[in-house]
């Protein structure tokens, strides 16, 4: 999928390097979703809507190269521990593809139960990000 790992010790390092990044731009987006919410504002409100896309789009990513990492691991037949994080980052992957197209859609046009559905969803599956990267730091830590 990404031929440009080549080598064993570089093989997590993409899916590292968008895997924070896909934890904290979410929560990020999540803070200025609030200040739309409370300060009604049209530029904060676009602006809060293209940061989720484009937390969205890394959240995908992350997701592709822990694939990629995934299907390695299993060619090296590797002691993995991270079963749970497969099954969160599954469920975190399709949820953030279909708030980008939630929030894609409320950037067109208003509709207040869409909004409060996608607001609510958006928190939990923030929520769901952040403890699976727990799961990961814990595990790592031998926790």
């Amino acid at each position: 999928m990404f031929h440009f790992i080549r080598y064993e010790m570089e093989i997590d390092l993409p899916h590292a390097f968008f895997g924070r990044f896909a934890v904290l731009v979410p929560l990020l987006a999540l803070f200025f979703e609030v200040a739309a919410v409370i300060t009604q504002k049209k530029f904060v409100e676009k602006f809060s809507g293209y940061l989720v896309i484009f937390a969205s789009i890394l959240v995908i990513l992350a997701g592709l190269t822990g694939v990629q990492e995934y299907l390695y691991l299993l060619k090296q037949n590797l002691n993995y521990k991270f079963t749970l994080h497969e099954y969160l980052g599954t469920v975190i992957v399709f949820s953030f593809s279909l708030i980008m197209f939630l929030r894609l859609y409320l950037l067109r046009k208003e509709n207040v139960k869409i909004a409060t559905f996608y607001i609510f969803f958006y928190v939990i599956v923030v929520m769901i990000n952040l403890f699976s990267n727990e799961i990961v730091v814990h595990t790592l830590r031998g926790n």
